[in-house]
């Protein structure tokens, strides 16, 4: 009997991260691969959980540890996101949308990534292309991820093939933009009430740069007002989270959906680098408008800002003397 294989998204699960992976692993079975079965990295948010229960999905196992597993990964594709212990695994498959990162497989694998709005809707794709069509139950994961990572296409990732790939699922699943809003008003209004440290935790991933480890989280909200009162308490919670996780700066995203802008705040060293490459932080925050996507407007950023030849330096340091 061949090994179980996991299909499997990142640490701090989204709605496409779990999504694609139990869609593509329904898709390997239907093509023969009875062994594939979808898993999580970690518990899974309110609006995932809402978008399961909806089209009566069960929940897949979660996996804590990679060590000896066989593996297909989907939404990620850096150490730092990826299921503990992942060095220790055989990788089979990697479908993505991010930028290339620091996971390198022994031998050649499958490797797909292309700049979409989502993994599912890459992993939609693969269904028509081998002429399958989704399950109203699939469709309706499928169409979620989309909807959930392009905040209902207004997101600037948002491409033409995301746009078609939704006017294709819509029929199969029954369901139509509106369903995308009610996750979008679950999304938000589950954040007043969550403790801080879930909040920062939900939706963060961390990035290797040169000059360090860098954790970025994201918090969607309809009225980015409901945080203000929270502030001191998030902060606290960002502090510890760098400390314990040994990041050299943590950034969190509060994006405000209705007027498509986001509020960066920011803890840590090398405040320098961030203001270099981003803009000038005021009270340890940054107004960014037209700012909504991580992935296309803040990660390219950092990547330079905290890349450059001197960004390993210590600012602090004095000149070294000449004799």
């Amino acid at each position: 009997m061949a090994s179980t294989v996991h299909v499997i998204g990142h640490r701090n699960p989204d709605t496409d991260s779990v999504c694609s992976a139990i869609a593509y692993a329904e898709l390997k079975q239907r093509l023969g691969h009875a062994n594939v079965r979808p898993a999580r990295a970690g518990e899974l948010n309110a609006e995932t959980r809402f978008v399961l229960q909806s089209f009566d999905v069960p929940v897949p196992e979660q996996l804590a540890d990679a060590t000896g597993q066989e593996l297909i990964l989907v939404d990620h594709n850096e150490r730092a996101q990826a299921v503990p212990n992942i060095e220790h695994a055989t990788i089979h498959e990697i479908w993505e949308h991010h930028r290339l990162g620091d996971l390198r497989p022994p031998t050649p694998i499958v490797f797909h990534c292309e700049p979409v709005g989502a993994t599912a809707t890459l992993i939609g794709e693969q269904y028509f292309l081998h002429g399958l069509e989704p399950s109203r139950a699939m469709a309706g994961m499928l169409l979620a991820a989309i909807w959930s990572d392009t905040v209902n296409l207004r997101s600037p990732t948002t491409s033409d093939k995301d746009r078609h790939m939704v006017a294709r699922l819509e029929p199969l699943a029954g369901v139509d933009a509106a369903f995308g809003e009610a996750m979008i008003r679950l999304r938000s209004e589950s954040v007043a009430a969550r403790p801080a440290a879930d909040l920062i935790r939900e939706d963060h991933k961390e990035f290797e740069f040169a000059a360090g480890r860098v954790g970025v989280g994201q918090i969607e909200v309809l009225d980015p007002g409901i945080l203000a009162p929270r502030s001191h308490e998030i902060r606290e919670q960002m502090r510890a989270l760098r400390e314990s996780s040994g990041l050299l700066q943590i950034i969190l995203m509060v994006t405000d959906i209705t007027a498509g802008a986001s509020e960066l705040w920011v803890e840590g060293e090398r405040l320098d680098l961030f203001e270099r490459g981003v803009g000038p932080l005021r009270d340890g925050a940054l107004h960014f408008p037209g700012c909504m996507s991580r992935k296309k407007q803040v990660t390219p950023l950092l990547e330079r800002a905290f890349s450059t030849p001197d960004a390993t330096a210590n600012p602090n340091a004095q000149p070294a003397q000449r004799h």
